[in-house]
């Protein structure tokens, strides 16, 4: 428990630094302080896993190679970051293959009010934010495209498993679409049309929490067990 404890408390440690960088500081200094969160992340995978992948940290390395590039420039180093953020969802959506299978397309599920109202709103929120940051970047449209795809596969899978309900806290790759959404649409408003410290403040919280509870949900998830569910409601 005591190990635990410690894995948990550096992340948190990190989570208070960058947060007090992006408060106090310029935004040029989470150059070399945003990165420690990921690698803090990645301690706390291995120590409390117990079947682990390389994926992970090397999505984390992406992730943090990814917040450089942004905050050293991001105009400037656009098509670099679109890349990594491409890799960055490419990798993550394979980490989350062992959890999802054909079974779990289920017509009436999917067909639901609910998810269809959900996919009306996230396509839309694409379709505002692509639309508004074409003028200021109509030389890197390949590069947009790039994050758009990752984007839409990383989202749709970790919906997908939610909405599909066989992993125990897969509300946690529900929150972790979410902060993706937020922080992606919130990113290239602040950083190509208005800059604000608030905003960068918010991005980095919700990001280093997308990021959390998506580490949070390969160490605490497991099978939901159908039949405890089915006597407790039978």
């Amino acid at each position: 428990m005591k190990k635990t404890n410690t894995t948990y408390l550096i992340f948190y440690i990190t989570y208070l630094i960058v947060m007090c960088v992006s408060v106090f500081f310029d935004k040029k200094w989470l150059v070399y302080v945003k990165p420690i969160v990921p690698v803090s992340l990645i301690y706390l995978y291995f120590r409390s896993v117990k079947k682990s992948s390389f994926l992970f940290p090397l999505s984390m390395l992406i992730i943090a190679i990814t917040d450089v590039f942004i905050y050293l420039d991001f105009v400037k180093y656009y098509t670099v970051i679109a890349v990594h953020i491409f890799i960055f969802y490419g990798l993550c959506s394979f980490l989350l293959k062992d959890f999802i299978s054909k079974k779990d397309v289920k017509l009436k599920v999917f067909a639901s009010p609910p998810v269809i109202v959900s996919v009306i709103l996230i396509g839309y929120l694409i379709f505002s934010i692509t639309d508004l940051i074409l003028p200021k970047i109509m030389n890197s449209i390949g590069a947009m495209i790039l994050i758009v795809i990752g984007l839409l596969l990383f989202v749709s899978i970790c919906f997908f498993i939610y909405v599909s309900d066989r992993y125990e806290k897969s509300i946690y790759l529900f929150i972790a679409a979410c902060c993706t959404l937020f922080v992606d649409a919130l990113l290239a408003i602040n950083e190509l049309y208005y800059y604000s410290r608030e905003f960068t403040v918010l991005i980095n919280g919700i990001e280093m929490l997308g990021i959390y509870f998506f580490t949070k949900f390969f160490i605490d998830t497991k099978p939901i067990d159908i039949k405890s569910v089915n006597d407790k409601y039978f």
